[in-house]
């Protein structure tokens, strides 16, 4: 999910969504959260890995955790399948969490260190960091979404020939279509033609990409 600076603009993009949000530790999210009922946070594992990797210049004990992190996408990908990850996750993900967080427990380097405030970092927001293993669902990082809003960066001059509000939020939800199709790893262009299509044929019905890959298997 994308990061958001205040918790009244996270409240705003978020609407009536209920469900996870992967996001960094800043304060503006735990509040909006709290404000936002349904909604429930994840922490990313990219915003640890780079903490560490900063530390690592100074600190080589740091390459320690990078390796463990790196078992974690590992076994990520490994898996073929929802509840395969699941599986994998409760076993093979647990176990390195559980040998990371015993070992920075054991780790004493001052907090006013790159390296400490990277434990520090990533044991103040444990809780959000490990609901992974319980939710296949929930993405090791968002990464992802960070590389889909690139494009509408890049092209926001564009965004001024939508004329209006209502044009630039049927630009935002086309955007999101299209990463969300991505994502389910079909083919975005055959994926509108056939939501198109349906709608067309029966008006207000929404076909989503998920449920687009679903009739395709």
């Amino acid at each position: 999910m994308p990061s958001f600076r205040i918790s009244a603009t996270f409240k705003d993009l978020l609407g009536d969504y209920q469900g996870w949000v992967v996001a960094d530790a800043l304060g503006t999210h735990e509040a909006g959260a709290r404000e936002c009922r349904g909604i429930k946070l994840a922490a990313c594992w990219a915003h640890v890995l780079r903490r560490f990797r900063e530390a690592v210049i100074d600190f080589p004990e740091a390459q320690i955790m990078l390796a463990w992190i790196q078992d974690l996408y590992r076994i990520d990908e490994k898996a073929t399948t929802s509840e395969e990850r699941h599986r994998l996750r409760r076993s093979e993900s647990r176990a390195v969490l559980d040998k990371m967080r015993t070992w920075m427990l054991e780790t004493r380097e001052p907090k006013t260190t790159s390296f400490g405030g990277a434990i520090r970092y990533t044991l103040r927001i444990w809780g959000r960091l490990t609901t992974f293993v319980e939710d296949p669902q929930i993405w090791l990082d968002n990464n992802a979404t960070e590389r889909g809003l690139r494009g509408p960066v890049i092209g926001r001059r564009n965004h001024f020939g939508s004329k209006s509000v209502r044009g630039t939020q049927m630009a935002a939800v086309l955007y999101t279509l299209v990463e969300t199709a991505k994502v389910c790893g079909v083919d975005p262009i055959a994926y509108l033609v056939e939501a198109a299509t349906r709608a067309k044929r029966s008006p207000g019905v929404v076909l989503l990409p998920a449920d687009f890959k679903a009739a395709a298997a």
